[in-house]
């Protein structure tokens, strides 16, 4: 009484011009429910996906997020008559990125609060009752343009409720590993259906020595509404179960983070999400020598939509170093940062003599700022013909910045002196 499809393959909008599918599905088996179908609903009694395979750039989901949708006017009615079990606020303008997280939003932007909807009757909750069994899936999100950046999630179970009554799920993962060289054992995250939404509320979990807490959210209904939020307690950060054969290359005594993604499932474009981070005592090691830079304290604060994404505020801020970055990456494959960097003489020669021994042609001439006794280098960061370049050369002559990057920070030369 259902349907079994066989090796379903699903590909990107063809704008995008992209052979490559998006996601693949081994089998897929369906039990539909006709008495809903006879009734004008789409609803099954359990559907069955079988070795799940994801496998997309992460240049793809910003091209993909940033096409023009055909649902925009579905959602502006979603958003001006809300269902009146909704209950995801947004953030009023005005407040402060710190102020907004502390809220923790999920979806629309102009919903009204519960309370100017008075004296409304509840819906009936329906008797169907439907599942979603997920086995055997993997999900790999890659860069096109960073070689070896890549997020994956592998051996993913689950058995997620659909409608009726109030019932408890979960979907597991055996393994994650991130730029294939650091994994961890999975986890188990709980879900829980109720008022036609699946949600996890406050869930604790630790993810590469982290400890997090997962709140996440769909809502059946016009667009498919959901929402993320991931927080990070006030906690030290210690990697030295991800750097199991080296050194951790940096530490920090207390860090605390709060990151949350909103929008309308089917309309990509509607997505927006926000992130501030806070840290303190932070020690950044060199991996060559015992060379190093410390933070007292800084702050990350970042905002993106399906436009871009924008650095607000980024800075690490310590007797004898500071850093500060602003700037933004669009969706259309644009991008431009300054990172001002900020030391005594003492270090700014110490960080001049690192870059020069690099094996490019680099050079990082610091200026004098308004103080005796701090010098500075602003450096700029642009996206050129598909490429992130940096005015880090000799004569401040753009030079590639990754590779570059990689050389500065991460090569290994066992000739290298001892830097201060």
């Amino acid at each position: 009484m259902g349907v079994t499809v066989s090796k379903l393959q699903v590909f990107v909008p063809a704008d995008l011009g992209q052979k490559n599918p998006l996601f693949t599905v081994g089998k897929l088996r369906i039990d539909v429910s006709w008495l809903s179908l006879l009734k004008g609903k789409r609803r099954w009694d359990r559907l069955e996906v079988n070795q799940l395979d994801v496998n997309v750039a992460i240049e793809t989901v910003r091209e993909i997020i940033a096409m023009p949708t055909d649902n925009s006017s579905k959602l502006v009615v979603l958003q001006g008559q809300p269902d009146q079990d909704e209950r995801y606020h947004s953030n009023p303008e005005g407040q402060s990125a710190d102020e907004k997280t502390e809220q923790s939003p999920l979806v629309p932007s102009d919903v009204p609060s519960k309370v100017d909807r008075p004296n409304v009757i509840p819906m009936p909750i329906e008797n169907f009752e439907g599942e979603i069994i997920v086995s055997n899936a993997k999900v790999r999100i890659f860069s096109e343009r960073v070689s070896g950046l890549s997020l994956t999630l592998d051996q993913i179970e689950g058995e997620i409720p659909l409608w009726g009554s109030t019932r408890k799920g979960e979907i597991s993962c055996g393994e994650i590993s991130l730029s294939e060289e650091i994994s961890e054992v999975g986890l188990t995250i709980p879900v829980m259906w109720e008022d036609r939404s699946l949600a996890v509320m406050e869930h604790s979990l630790k993810v590469f020595g982290l400890n997090l807490e997962l709140s996440a959210a769909v809502k059946i209904a016009a667009g498919v509404p959901v929402g993320l939020h991931v927080s990070l307690p006030d906690q030290p950060v210690d990697l030295s179960s991800v750097f199991r054969e080296q050194k951790s290359p940096f530490s920090v005594s207390n860090l605390t983070s709060k990151n949350r993604l909103q929008g309308y499932l089917l309309a990509p474009s509607t997505f927006k999400g926000s992130s501030i981070t806070n840290f303190e005592n932070v020690m950044i090691n060199d991996p060559r020598d015992e060379g190093g830079m410390r933070f007292n304290r800084g702050v990350a604060s970042f905002v993106a939509t399906a436009a871009g994404v924008v650095a607000k505020d980024v800075r690490a801020i310590g007797e004898e170093d500071a850093i500060l970055i602003n700037g933004f990456a669009t969706a259309a494959g644009e991008a431009a940062a300054t990172v001002r960097i900020v030391s005594s003489p003492e270090r700014a020669q110490s960080h001049a003599k690192r870059v020069r021994i690099a094996p490019r042609n680099l050079l990082m001439d610091f200026q004098p700022l308004n103080t005796p006794d701090r010098l500075f280098r602003d450096i700029h960061i642009e996206a050129r013909d598909g490429t992130l370049m940096m005015d880090l050369g000799e004569d401040r002559s753009w030079v590639p910045f990754f590779d570059t990057a990689e050389e500065v920070l991460g090569g290994q030369n066992t000739d290298l002196p001892n830097l201060p």
